[in-house]
């Protein structure tokens, strides 16, 4: 049984698959399984997985007949993880991976045994695959679990978790349709650390499509809501700093949508 791995929903990302999938299969690190989970896709997105599969036999695809949400598909995905397997690696359908991004970071996490889960700095690419920008995080425990409860400081599709993380942490909850994977790392760092590769290891896909175009006062929305929970379920009294992110938040909704958006680029994205 492979040491890691690979978990991907899938939802109408045919433009973007092929390139996704070929990251995957040619990684440094051979030691992996691929989950792939096709969450009722209307375009050509099963077929490109069923034809990967076909050529590899470490490519596991799992199909929704109809489309249940990034909540649900995610939680089926975290399901069909193998007891053998120590990592746990999640990626985007229209992301694509560095070839030594696994290897990376097993080697990070089997020096490190104290962390629970790494992730990386991005590369920014645009529709055509063409690089844009960058995006940096804080690298240390301590400074993400200082910063993380203000602003997410974790890329989803560039994370790797210890398997046993997964399990003490359970699943992602219904109650975020979007950001559930804030709420999800905000529960992980009250029991696990986190820390951040200073290289880029993905190359980071911003397009129109995204959730992150189309729904982006419901994220605002909700990331304001999960912060506030963190610190209600921990007992903790949110520090000024936290307070201020919050009436930012605040007074952000009430600017037009594209707005926040270039703002948030503005400030989040390094340009090249």
């Amino acid at each position: 049984m492979a040491k890691t791995a690979v978990l991907l929903a899938v939802y109408n990302a045919g433009k973007y698959l092929e390139e996704c999938l070929s990251s995957i299969t040619a990684q440094t690190c051979q030691d992996w399984e691929l989950f792939a989970c096709n969450d009722g896709s209307t375009d050509n997105s099963l077929s490109i997985m069923e034809r990967f599969a076909a050529q590899d036999k470490r490519i596991h695809i799992l199909n929704n007949e109809k489309n249940i949400g990034i909540v649900a598909t995610r939680n089926r995905l975290i399901g069909a993880i193998p007891e053998a397997a120590e990592y746990v690696a999640w990626v985007d359908s229209d992301d694509i991976c560095f070839a030594d991004r696994l290897q990376r970071q097993i080697e990070f996490l089997e020096e490190h045994p104290e962390i629970g889960a790494v992730g990386s700095a991005l590369e920014i690419i645009d529709e055509n695959s063409q690089t844009t920008g960058s995006r940096h995080y804080p690298e240390t425990p301590a400074e993400i679990r200082r910063k993380l409860p203000q602003t997410n400081v974790i890329a989803q599709p560039a994370l790797m978790l210890r398997s046993s993380v997964i399990k003490a942490t359970g699943l992602y909850t219904f109650e975020y349709p979007v950001c559930e994977d804030y709420d999800y790392w905000l529960r992980v760092l009250e029991n696990y650390d986190f820390a951040n590769i200073r290289e880029p290891l993905l190359r980071y896909r911003i397009s129109t499509t995204q959730c992150k175009q189309s729904r982006l006062k419901e994220m605002l929305r909700l990331t304001l809501q999960i912060q506030r929970d963190h610190y209600r379920r921990t007992n903790q009294s949110m520090p000024l700093s936290g307070i201020l992110h919050q009436t930012a938040g605040k007074i952000l909704l009430l600017l037009p949508a594209t707005w926040i958006l270039k703002l948030f680029c503005l400030i989040s994205y390094k340009k090249n």
